[in-house]
């Protein structure tokens, strides 16, 4: 019976000879990805020297010649071709500078001296673990889902035989119960958010269209960068219904600057939405007084800079959270305006509807994170009183036998 012959990238038997008195040679066969056997030699100054010098020619030798990376190089060369990679990907440009921002940040600071063959899943997870506790579990997973395409990477250049993030736990954020503004308190919000506006402050005029804004982000529930990347293109007020078209976004980039991407977060971000009659009502005064002013608006925006430039969401954040701190709403963020929109949405036609409206793809995210729960009791008499209509003659109806002592109802059997 014929020998069976090493395996494809693996070695034979490794013998070593002394060769002088201070120098040890080791030799084995290694069969290559083409199939032909090669004679690999290292040398050391022991036996035992010699023998580690060649498994590591070897284990080096595993990775075809054609391979960016290799099990021996360092996590910093992996990073490089990752990030070449990430860039030519259809990836969303926030989502680009999100993960480049975690690989500077987080992973090569801590991983990029290590070799690709020392990343075992107990060193991802001791690395995830320590994130959790430093900054929490949000950018943990991020780092995670950073780390997993990375050895995906590697696998493909046989720089490692698995994705040592697989298997490795990463824990989920904790999430809040969706908290939404009813419509009484969206009021009182709004009249103290325009006092607010209007009192008095030292240096810098507060904006006057912050409560604006908010009428906008709660009567179309919008994420705030697709609110400021809107242009009065996107609008049709004429319509019946009218309708603005979502197609955008403004996002910020690592180098600090924004810029209207061409579409949202997600391709089902794109869609029509209807605008309610009151924000139509606002939307033609918010025009007329552009047009009177003849404020900068340099692209056409709806809610533009002062400058007339793109809007940065983050800056128009921070007012409101101060303006917010200010008149006792400091729950409320622009999330929770637009979890207001989708509770309202819910409650009237249905979660299918209100997921339609926020521009997501799956309506148990929608219920989750952005419909507020039902607290107060349904009236549900006209279903329910059907139980308490007696049959003519019932009140007649003997009652039930009382069981003997110790006999057993079939059941129990």
């Amino acid at each position: 019976m014929a020998r069976l012959p090493i395996p494809l990238g693996n070695w034979g038997v490794i013998r070593t000879k002394r060769m002088t008195p201070r120098s040890w040679r080791a030799r084995a066969y290694y069969r290559d990805m083409d199939g032909v056997l090669r004679l690999v030699e290292a040398r050391g100054s022991s036996s035992a020297e010699a023998q580690r010098n060649i498994q590591v020619k070897l284990k080096e030798r595993q990775t075809p010649r054609n391979g960016l990376v290799s099990a021996m190089d360092r996590i910093n060369k992996l990073i490089d071709v990752f990030l070449v990679e990430m860039e030519a990907s259809d990836k969303a440009d926030r989502t680009k500078d999100k993960y480049s921002y975690c690989v500077k940040k987080y992973i090569q600071p801590a991983l990029g001296s290590v070799r690709i063959s020392e990343v075992t899943s107990g060193v991802v997870d001791h690395f995830i673990r320590s994130l959790v506790a430093d900054v929490g579990s949000s950018t943990a997973r991020s780092c995670g889902a950073v780390l997993s395409w990375m050895f995906k990477v590697a696998l493909r250049h046989d720089a490692v035989k698995i994705n040592p993030v697989v298997g490795v736990s990463i824990p989920k954020n904790s999430t809040a119960k969706p908290q939404a503004l009813n419509m009484a308190q969206y009021q009182d919000l709004r009249n103290k958010l325009i006092a607010w506006e209007q009192e008095p402050a030292l240096g810098r005029p507060r904006t006057q269209e912050l409560h604006e804004i908010a009428d906008f982000l709660v009567g179309t529930g919008l994420r705030p960068g697709e609110l400021l990347a809107l242009h009065w293109g996107d609008l049709d007020l004429e319509s019946d219904p009218p309708t603005a078209f979502i197609h955008a976004t403004v996002i910020r980039t690592t180098s600090g600057g924004v810029r209207i991407q061409n579409h949202p977060k997600s391709r089902h971000g794109v869609r029509r939405v209807v605008l309610p009659a009151f924000l139509v009502v606002a939307l033609r005064n918010r025009l007329a007084h552009q047009q009177v002013t003849n404020s900068p608006n340099l692209t056409n925006l709806i809610f533009p800079s002062s400058t007339g430039t793109i809007c940065d969401a983050n800056n128009v954040g921070k007012v409101w959270r101060k303006a917010a701190n200010s008149i006792g709403y400091d729950w409320v963020t622009f999330r929770t305006l637009r979890k207001s929109n989708a509770t309202a949405i819910a409650r009237a036609m249905g979660a299918e509807a209100a997921a339609y409206q926020l521009g997501h793809s799956k309506i148990a995210m929608t219920q989750e994170h952005y419909i507020e729960e039902y607290k107060e009791a349904l009236d549900t008499r006209s279903v329910l009183d059907g139980f308490g209509t007696l049959p003519e003659g019932a009140a007649d109806t003997p009652p039930a036998p009382t069981k003997a002592a110790g006999s057993r109802d079939n059941e129990d059997e």
